[in-house]
């Protein structure tokens, strides 16, 4: 399963992608539902982390509607936020190689 970080701003978004084999994929795209079914339509389900935003309700429900799981997270009650910069996006795509971010997603309780 890919493991997928969106940091979703009104015009573009900045997506992270975690591939199954180990490939990292960075790439912005415009905000906008076509984009996003084209970017991220074709990929196989993933596990999609977006931060709660304006925007973060009908991208989750595009990308749900693509047969992605996704989670929208509170960057107040996320610790790996703790700070605002490209590198968080990353660590949103690495999630699953902390051990205890790991085993969160494995309980299914996301981040």
């Amino acid at each position: 399963m890919d493991h997928i970080g969106i940091d979703v701003h009104k015009k573009e978004s900045q997506i992270c992608i975690l591939a199954e084999g180990g490939e990292l994929l960075e790439q912005r795209i415009r905000t906008e539902p076509e984009r996003c079914a084209a970017v991220l339509g074709a990929r196989p389900r993933g596990r999609i982390v977006l931060e709660t935003s304006t925007e973060s309700e009908w991208v989750a429900r595009c990308l749900e509607g693509l047969g992605h799981e996704v989670i929208v997270a509170d960057p107040n009650f996320a610790p790996m936020y703790a700070t605002r910069s490209r590198r968080r996006l990353r660590a949103v795509a690495r999630v699953r190689d902390c051990r205890k971010c790991r085993e969160r997603w494995a309980r299914g309780k996301g981040l």
